[in-house]
């Protein structure tokens, strides 16, 4: 059973404070609490507007202010052997008379989870509002990060103007330096030519050229490179090894199920290959069933079913990147539009619209959802997929407000 500790002492403390009609007496609570010991933890003492608690096991200790506090504005010192509270009234005109709220024993259980409750309350509303102000900072503190950016960008990219402007300048003055005769030089040319003449009418100097040299002919030089697997240029040191490497690449196509060089030569036709990658992706194997559309492909590129197939099995693997370039591929060979490909030109929207949305472009997904919605408007789906893309937009929207 606990030990309570029951006496304690209060004062109010009054001072005069200045306000804008005048003065006025306003005042504070002194609690002091006999309390032993002094080592206390961060939730052994619990205060709120009308409430105070200490418990430090075996001794317990708490009383019902008979007027309401400000929590935040007020102060707890521990000393040896007490507590002392200094108490700020929310209403600091109003005088105590007594510090202690009776309340009756069967009532104090309740009156105690009521502001417990509303305690609880008033963290979580200030535990938002410090979220709000520090998500605040940070969006400040980016804005005047990215200004701070754009300031510096655009800093350096006056400075490059500048030196450009004086690099033609100079490069400018040096030509001209170059091209214009020296009036000293056609002096002395001059003197030199009229003594010439005298000694030899029939010579004559000629006038250095004024205009400067032709600008060359512009030609085109082609160079072709032999078929080659890796980007790099083939060395003697490395054939080695790059044919390992092909080895090991042949063997896990046919560790998945397919591979090129297993094809007999009547199997080397874009429809079987369809079928069969159609086999493998029932099977779940995504990787053969794009090697068999790959396959097909690299026969024809003209067969819009294996780009469309092989962008399924891509989502499959969440290669999105690789899914929305096998529907444009696949759109770009559905044309024209007729309504023998309608049913094919909506799954590529919608599928291109689903990796979009993956990828993170979330308007650009939603709005290939809409164009499939309207080339298929009796598709109940499509609609479905179509609202529910709205609405993560306008929750975005939000979010970013």
């Amino acid at each position: 059973m606990p030990l309570i500790p029951k006496n304690y002492t209060w004062q109010q403390r009054f001072h005069r404070s200045e306000v804008p009609h005048g003065e006025s007496d306003t005042s504070d609570i002194i609690l002091r609490v006999p309390f032993p010991g002094n080592r206390f933890q961060p939730d052994d003492i619990f205060t709120t507007d009308q409430f105070l608690k200490i418990s430090r096991p075996p001794h317990y200790w708490e009383l019902f202010l008979c007027h309401p506090i400000d929590p935040d504005a007020s102060h707890c010192s521990i000393l040896e052997n007490e507590v002392v509270f200094e108490l700020v009234k929310q209403d600091p005109t109003v005088r105590w008379d007594a510090v202690e709220l009776d309340v009756p024993r069967s009532e104090r259980t309740a009156l105690k989870e009521h502001y417990l409750v509303k305690h609880r309350k008033h963290l979580e509303e200030r535990s938002k509002q410090r979220a709000v102000e520090k998500d605040r900072k940070k969006k400040d503190e980016i804005h005047r990060q990215i200004e701070r950016e754009r300031n510096d960008r655009s800093a350096i990219d006056t400075l490059l103007e500048e030196s450009k402007q004086r690099e033609l300048k100079r490069m400018e003055l040096a030509m001209v330096k170059e091209y214009r005769p020296n009036p000293s030089i056609r002096q002395q040319t001059s003197r030199n030519a009229s003594s010439s003449n005298r000694s030899a009418p029939e010579l004559s100097v000629p006038e250095p050229s004024q205009s400067p040299p032709a600008v060359r002919c512009s030609g085109t030089l082609e160079v072709t490179f032999s078929e080659r697997t890796f980007v790099t240029p083939m060395r003697e040191s490395m054939e080695q090894t790059e044919q390992e490497w092909t080895r090991k690449q042949a063997a896990a196509r046919r560790a998945v199920g397919f591979a090129d060089d297993d094809l007999r030569p009547d199997e080397r036709n874009p429809e079987w290959l369809k079928q069969r990658g159609d086999t493998f992706f029932q099977q779940k194997n995504f990787l053969a069933a794009i090697s068999a559309y790959s396959a097909g492909i690299r026969l024809t590129k003209d067969y819009y079913a294996l780009f469309l197939n092989r962008s399924a099995a891509h989502l499959a693997l969440e290669n999105y990147q690789r899914c929305a370039e096998d529907c444009s591929a696949a759109l770009e060979l559905l044309q024209p539009a007729v309504e023998a490909n309608r049913k094919a030109r909506v799954a590529c929207l919608a599928r291109r619209a689903a990796a979009l949305v993956k990828l993170g472009f979330l308007q650009q997904g939603y709005e290939e959802m809409v164009a499939a919605s309207r080339l298929d408007p009796e598709e109940n789906s499509l609609r479905i997929e179509v609202e529910r893309l709205r609405r993560c937009m306008d929750d975005q929207s939000e979010s970013d407000e």
